[in-house]
Formats: C-alpha cells, sequence, structure tokens
C-alpha cells in the first residue's frame, strides 16, 4: 500500500471509511425501498461483505472480479438448492442435507476453474446473502434477490477499490512534502 500511514494521516483515512460508511446506509434507504415490492431496506449487509472481500482477494480489481464472479456463482448454486428439493420431496427432514450433500462437493471442484471462479468461500458468502435475502424479504422473487445481492456487492467492492485509492494517495502525499522537508505542514 505504499509507505507507512502516520496517526495523523490515518484519523483522515478512518474518517473517509467512516465517510463511506454513512454512504452506503444512506444509499441503501433511499434505494432499497425501491428494489422490491412493498419497499425494503437493509440489504447494505452485503455491501459491506463485498467490502472485506475485496481486501481479502488481496486489494485489487482482480479480485473484485474474482470476488463478483464468486457471488455470481454463489446465486447460481443457491438457485439449484432452492431447486432441487422439489425432485426429492419424499426425504422430508433429509431433504435439504442430502441437496447439500449433493451440490457442494460439486461446488467444491472449482477450485480448479480458471482464477475468475475458483474462490469457493466467496461461492458461500454469495450464496449466503442470497439465502439470507430470501429468507427475510416477504415475496421476494429469485431474480430480483439476485439483482439485489449482485449490486450491493458492487457497493461494497467498489467501497473497497476507493479505501485503497484513497489510503494510497494520502501515503503519497505524506511521501511528497516528507521529501520536500514540509513534513511538519500536514502532521
Amino acid at each position: 500500500m505504499g509507505g507507512e500511514m502516520k496517526k495523523s494521516q490515518y484519523l483522515i483515512f478512518a474518517v473517509f471509511v467512516g465517510i463511506q460508511s454513512f454512504l452506503l446506509q444512506l444509499v441503501d434507504q433511499l434505494i432499497g425501498t425501491h428494489l422490491v415490492p412493498g419497499g425494503h431496506s437493509g440489504f447494505v449487509f452485503i455491501a459491506f461483505q463485498g467490502w472485506a472481500l475485496y481486501f481479502l482477494l488481496g486489494s485489487s480489481v482482480k479480485g473484485a472480479v474474482k470476488g463478483f464472479c464468486g457471488y455470481v456463482l454463489g446465486i447460481v448454486f443457491a438457485v439449484i438448492m432452492i431447486g432441487m428439493p422439489a425432485v426429492l420431496p419424499d426425504l422430508k427432514l433429509l431433504t435439504v442435507p442430502v441437496v447439500a450433500l449433493i451440490v457442494v462437493p460439486f461446488m467444491m471442484y472449482f477450485e480448479f476453474a480458471p482464477w475468475c471462479i475458483s474462490n469457493v468461500a466467496v461461492f458461500f458468502v454469495g450464496a449466503g446473502a442470497f439465502f439470507g435475502i430470501n429468507s427475510y424479504v416477504e415475496g421476494i422473487r429469485i431474480w430480483q434477490s439476485a439483482g439485489i445481492v449482485l449490486l450491493y456487492c458492487v457497493f461494497g467492492l467498489a467501497s473497497g477499490w476507493m479505501s485503497i485509492v484513497f489510503r494510497k494517495r494520502i501515503t503519497e502525499v505524506h511521501q511528497v512534502y516528507e521529501q520536500a522537508g514540509n513534513v511538519n505542514e500536514i502532521k
């Protein structure tokens, strides 16, 4: 991330991240209520997951692409898991566990897939967000859930990217002042 950040610089960075969090919450309250019939907000948790994934996947655009693709595949596997119980209705209590036993091992083999779809952990995050929305938003359709998860995933990945860009910029500015001998001006 460049040079080490001083405490005074870190305060600026921390406030910037706070502003980003504020804006994500505000956006969720402004648009979340328009994404499903009857209105609903509370999808911002997905943005925060995506934000964290940006860092966990290497703090790069390539990692963000991998994160987004992982969310897409997580949703695909979640839809398969939602649909499969119709094929196995006689298993009653064991239906969902058997579906998981069938689908999850197949999912695991994606570790051998091309780079953009090989992070199985992200599949679980995407599927979890998808299942979460489906369980608490009354009457939501699969395509709406998928769209919401992917939209908020992008919000989070973009927030992670902006955090890194801003942090690097603060550090670069400090280094320029330090090299010019004016470091006291920005302390």
